[in-house]
């Protein structure tokens, strides 16, 4: 028998959900349980181009279907994932679980269409007329829902037709201590030649890296010595002033030699990549994009934009880059804030009462 079955995404995705999974998993263990991660591999990671899996609706049901066994039998059983519908073998186990979720279908489809032709964006509305009411009988047979944020506490309590204070959350952790600042008179010095950080896969809509793009020439119209760094799987065509890093095995040291984080996204249940920007002492400019406001704004670590305008994103960048006092303040107060509400052992503490709560109901 399982001890702990938590039903979710494929990891190899990797971002934000790859967090929030490997989060849950680690934390169950450090707590003495035997997690196991149920999942259904997605068929884009094994060159399975034309398969059934590829419709979404059809992956998840079946998804449910392999994995209710398992999830009947757990002697304790949670969905931990991006979307609730990774989570489809839970209710019908007939039995108490508890969910973990970075976001709504609604929010996230809604951000993703934006990238979608017409023929995906039909896919996606059939697809909804399905998922959206699993969605719904998940999160309302849930005896816990918890969220990665404010911002998709607020999506999710909405998707469940619950209170938002039905809904609990459980901050993502993040390792200060892998991810410690440069010294100041280094970082100081890199202001001469300012690097901008992105990180994220270019091909993702959500991430709305053309606005960036849009937005470098107005900054070095200003701040000529600025350069955009990109972290992650890269576009096809970049722009001047562009440098490109393309997946690495591990950010931190990436993250620490910027002089600023910049996250476009028209949307993000947390955004761990913020967190993890100022935890490197990286002060960090965000759209209005959702998870990550409430974090930049409660931190004092930034500044987030009113709208997704590329003149107003220059603005604010080359404002900050111009500077120093603020810049200063942002990175201490950013670190401060995110090694103390995102601290590793806070989370084992709030798992461990989630865990409790859900075995005892």
């Amino acid at each position: 028998m399982i001890d702990l079955a938590v039903l979710g995404s494929d990891p190899r995705f990797g971002g934000g959900g790859a967090a929030l999974i490997e989060a849950f998993l680690e934390g169950a263990r450090e707590l003495g349980r035997s997690p196991e991660l149920l999942y259904s591999p997605h068929p884009s990671f094994d060159g399975r181009r034309w398969t059934v899996d590829r419709v979404e609706a059809i992956r998840q049901l079946r998804s449910g279907l392999r994995h209710a066994a398992a999830a009947k039998e757990a002697a304790s059983l949670w969905v931990a994932a991006p979307l609730a519908t990774h989570g489809l073998a839970a209710p019908p186990s007939d039995r108490a679980y508890g969910c973990w979720l970075a976001t709504s279908l609604e929010d996230e489809w809604a951000a993703r269409a934006r990238g979608l032709d017409r023929g995906r964006r039909f896919a996606q509305r059939v697809n909804a007329l399905v998922l959206r009411r699993l969605e719904r009988r998940l999160l309302r047979e849930a005896v816990r829902v918890y969220a990665i944020s404010p911002a998709s506490r607020a999506s999710i309590a909405a998707a469940a037709e619950r209170e938002e204070a039905e809904v609990g959350i459980l901050p993502i952790p993040v390792d200060v201590g892998a991810l410690a600042p440069e010294p100041d008179n280094t970082w100081l010095a890199r202001l001469e030649a300012p690097t901008l950080a992105f990180v994220g896969r270019a091909d993702d809509p959500r991430k709305n890296l053309s606005l960036l793009f849009e937005s470098l020439p107005l900054i070095r119209a200003r701040v000529p010595g600025a350069r955009l760094r990109l972290i992650g799987a890269p576009p096809e065509r970049v722009p001047d002033g562009v440098d490109v890093l393309g997946l690495v095995d591990s950010i931190a040291q990436p993250l620490r030699e910027s002089t600023l984080f910049v996250l476009p996204s028209w949307q993000e249940g947390f955004g761990i990549v913020a967190a993890e920007a100022l935890a490197c002492g990286v002060p960090v400019v965000a759209t209005p994009s959702g998870g990550p406001e409430q974090l930049v704004r409660d931190s004092g670590g930034g500044r987030v934009l009113t709208g997704f305008s590329a003149e107003e994103l220059a603005e604010s960048v080359s404002d900050l880059l111009e500077d120093v006092a603020t810049l200063g303040r942002m990175r201490a107060a950013g670190r401060e804030y995110v090694a103390r509400e995102h601290a590793p052992a806070r989370f084992r503490a709030l798992l461990a009462d989630a865990l409790r709560a859900v075995d005892q109901a």
